[in-house]
């Protein structure tokens, strides 16, 4: 009985928000060393995603703040909210939308001057990490990305160097807290610019076993680009990707709003449409699905939120006051990793 009531209470604690953990770990020492167990966090995280719930929406502004501004949906159909401004919980660097590198399960990845730092806003957590060899060897922009190793349930960041003729790639892991150079690659014709767009491709990072593997950009479904390109533009600049729904989708960043995902991951085969709106756009970016799956939440110009009906097209605008004037939208589900690290944090909810 003990037992099963002790898996009950845990079962009832892994619904609770990220921020209700950090109070709840107050209450006594045993709970506090529950909430901090990584396998805990595992679990919450995994129930997050799957019942869609305390998602976070961060509005990143434009122009360097010491504060970031965060979205309270009581629902994520809604169409109105309230805006919280919230102070960073850092002095330096100032927090501007060109210094995300990434994001993934509720951690923000932001590249300054010195290196990278590892942001949960959630619970106003975040470590710097080690310097990166780019800030060792002089690179001011790096090239890559960051995610969640699952299978060793570890946090881990890609670097891209180019050395004339070569590249090296980097790979941080939150684990070890070091870095470590992986195996030669890109192959000797890769470049990371290019003008010929027939040479494209998508190419990822299996984060467990850190090998690489490509796939060539679906441009045949996407008929529209070839009539748009024009000789000052590459194809590139024109098309995105992102993670809807747990599927890589690939859309259209202007001219008639299009979207597809890949419904079996690394088959060119299963790219399939999304969403195609009759509607001629400029700087649209979809960020997350309806808790109901029939809608999506679009960043429009970098200055708008508006849902979308994925049956029939309509759009219902996102009413919220108090945003900032031109931001970068991150949307994510909340979680506390990062909770037990040795990292700071300033009380500020």
């Amino acid at each position: 009985m003990p037992c099963l009531l002790a898996e009950l209470l845990i079962d009832i604690v892994t619904r609770l928000s990220p921020k209700d953990l950090v109070s709840f770990m107050c209450v006594s020492k045993e709970w506090k060393a529950t909430i901090q167990d990584p396998q805990f966090a595992i679990s919450h995280l995994q129930r997050s995603i799957k019942t869609k719930s305390h998602p976070i929406i961060l509005l990143i502004p434009s122009t360097p703040m010491s504060c970031y501004f965060s979205l309270n949906f009581s629902d994520n159909d809604t169409t109105s909210g309230k805006v919280l401004k919230i102070k960073l919980p850092w002095e330096q660097p100032l927090l501007t939308r060109d210094l995300i590198f990434g994001y993934c399960n509720g951690l923000v990845c932001i590249q300054d001057g010195e290196g990278f730092l590892l942001w949960n806003p959630s619970i106003h957590k975040f470590k710097r990490i080690p310097s990166s060899p780019s800030s060792i060897h002089g690179h001011e922009d790096s090239y890559g990305g960051f995610g969640y190793d699952s299978v060793n349930d570890d946090y881990k960041l890609m670097s891209f160097l180019q050395f004339h003729p070569h590249y090296e790639v980097h790979v941080y892991s939150l684990k070890s807290d070091a870095w470590k150079i992986i195996q030669a690659f890109p192959p000797e014709d890769f470049v990371l610019h290019s003008n010929d767009d027939e040479r494209m491709i998508i190419l990822t990072l299996d984060l467990a076993s850190e090998d690489f593997s490509k796939f060539p950009v679906p441009f045949h479904m996407f008929p529209d680009l070839i009539s748009l390109k024009s000789g000052t533009s590459d194809l590139a600049d024109l098309i995105s990707l992102v993670v809807m729904g747990g599927y890589l989708c690939i859309y259209l960043v202007e001219c008639r709003s299009k979207a597809l995902i890949m419904k079996e991951y690394g088959v060119a085969e299963s790219w399939t449409k999304f969403y195609s709106f009759d509607k001629w756009v400029y700087d649209y970016k979809p960020l997350m699905l309806s808790s109901c799956g029939k809608m999506v939440l679009f960043e429009e110009d970098s200055s708008r939120l508006a849902w979308y009906d994925l049956q029939n097209g309509t759009r219902k605008p996102v009413r919220i006051y108090g945003m900032p004037e031109i931001f970068d939208t991150i949307t994510s589900v909340g979680s506390i990793h990062l909770l037990g690290s040795l990292i700071r944090r300033r009380d500020n909810f």
